[in-house]
């Protein structure tokens, strides 16, 4: 048994297919049946089985991939500490973050920090949010932006940042008869970076832009409509939320932002930001990591850098 036998059953049980996996492995098939052969024949135990056309894990051969995931991890973490005990060896580090996140809070943060550490390598991994706490599961990220992990055993969630919900509005609709005179009303909640807040109910007649109900904020903001009772005229549905706000400066309909978006108005200056004051609750953006993840120097400077900027971001 060697490491490359542990990473052959890692790849084919993720690619259901030895060809894929061969490709993926940059082996020939026969090459990699072999290799698998000789494994099944040490270990005494098949490790996979044909099932509807695709090769799947037998109870023996998940046991068998739950250990080489494992055994592949601590054998990662060990290299870095190695790594880190060798002269200025180049560190890798996958951040895996949505897209409307990384567009407002890297490029200020990075030049920042590889000012510092010019020899160390970044992988930005943007996703939605469901797809990236799998790749942090399965151990292909070390750092995730994002809502906290309710497995507090397994992951530390170190919180950067409470956030609300706020609505994007074009700037034609601010104009418009009623919302215009209830614009100009004062405001117990407006402050230095925000604009007065609305109430759900007093859009109704107006167009929205929702985003679809299999991503976080467009379920929550559907949760929140349904709290107060409001049923926003769907005009267009995005799973992106880039994609809803340009749809906004189009002047086709208001959509629910993460706060950010109000926070930072050089983005998008043609759109106005509206809290709503009959929902203050927030949710935990946090930096998300394995607890065992061994940190670098280079990693332990980039966490608290994320730590000390992110909630300055907020506060523009």
């Amino acid at each position: 048994m060697n490491w490359n036998q542990l990473q052959y059953v890692i790849t084919i049980a993720k690619e259901k297919s030895f060809t894929k996996a061969a490709g993926k492995l940059f082996i020939s098939q026969p090459s990699l049946t072999l290799s698998i052969q000789s494994l099944e024949k040490e270990t005494g135990v098949v490790l996979f089985e044909r099932k509807r056309g695709e090769v799947e894990l037998t109870y023996a051969g998940k046991l068998f991939y739950e250990w080489a995931v494992s055994t592949l991890r601590s054998n990662h973490q060990l290299q870095l500490k190695l790594n880190d005990i060798s002269e200025k060896k180049r560190h890798l580090i996958r951040l895996g973050i949505s897209p409307h996140r990384s567009v407002i809070m890297l490029p200020d943060i990075l030049e920042e920090f590889y000012a510092d550490y010019p020899n160390c390598e970044i992988h930005i991994i943007e996703k939605p949010t469901f797809l990236l706490k799998k790749l942090l599961e399965n151990n292909e990220i070390d750092l995730l932006i994002d809502v906290a992990n309710p497995d507090t055993v397994n992951y530390q969630s170190d919180l950067l940042v409470k956030e609300e919900i706020w609505l994007a509005v074009p700037d034609c609709f601010t104009t418009k008869a009623p919302l215009a005179e209830i614009l100009r009303r004062p405001s117990a909640d407006r402050t230095d970076n925000t604009e007065n807040g609305i109430s759900l109910q007093e859009l109704s007649g107006f167009p929205f832009i929702m985003l679809s109900e299999d991503h976080i904020l467009g379920s929550m903001s559907r949760k929140l409509c349904e709290a107060s009772g409001f049923h926003p005229d769907i005009r267009l549905t995005s799973t992106n939320i880039e994609t809803a706000l340009a749809l906004v400066r189009k002047q086709l309909g208001i959509t629910f932002v993460p706060e950010i978006f109000a926070k930072q108005k050089r983005y998008y200056p043609e759109v106005h930001y509206y809290s709503m004051p009959e929902f203050h609750n927030t949710r935990q953006i946090c930096l998300v990591y394995h607890k065992n993840l061994y940190r670098h120097t280079q990693l332990s400077a980039l966490i608290e850098l994320f730590r000390k900027k992110i909630p300055e971001i907020y506060q523009y």
